[in-house]
């Protein structure tokens, strides 16, 4: 069983991974570098399928493989949704066209009218702490401790901005620096 595990972790990290040719021009040392590049990231692949196939409940690195794939594709959509979203729901002073945002992300107009919830909506409120252009959807409220008698006037789940000498919004890391 170990030993056919093996080769198919070897056989995918060649598919993944192709054969090089020798480039136009390219001298016999460059391409040499090229391919001691390609074997070392045929290992370092084949390694990773068969630590995951290990890692995996059918121990199959096929199995493993198109599981982490399908982790990374649910990732990448979730992402997609929540950026047309934003474009359509919170840039001023107008949303990005449908058509653009369609083509940019390979999607019908249909499929881009309609791809993101309302929920991924509130999601980029909170993040982002404002309400959407229609004011429809406000950031959720901050968990603050209970012996904080005056709300915070950067997180009120109104729209704010601040003027030149005010209090700075959140770094990028969501934290209200003073």
């Amino acid at each position: 069983m170990l030993h056919r595990v093996e080769e198919i972790a070897h056989e995918l990290a060649k598919i993944l991974i192709p054969n090089i040719t020798i480039g136009t021009g390219e001298d016999s040392k460059e391409y040499e570098a090229r391919l001691k590049a390609l074997r070392e990231q045929r290992r370092t692949i084949t390694a990773d399928l068969m630590m995951a196939a290990r890692a995996s409940t059918s121990e199959d690195p096929v199995l493993a493989k198109l599981d982490e794939l399908a982790a990374q594709k649910r990732d990448i959509q979730q992402q997609m949704r929540l950026i047309l979203a934003y474009a359509r729901e919170f840039v001023r002073p107008e949303p990005y066209r449908l058509r653009a945002l369609a083509e940019a992300a390979d999607m019908s107009i249909s499929g881009a009218r309609t791809a993101y919830t309302l929920e991924d909506v509130a999601t980029i409120s909170t993040r982002i702490f404002r309400k959407d252009t229609k004011g429809t959807t406000y950031p959720a409220r901050s968990k603050r401790s209970p012996s904080s008698a005056h709300p915070s006037p950067e997180f009120n789940g109104e729209q704010w901005w601040a003027p030149s000498g005010s209090t700075p919004p959140p770094d990028d890391d969501g934290v209200i620096r003073a």
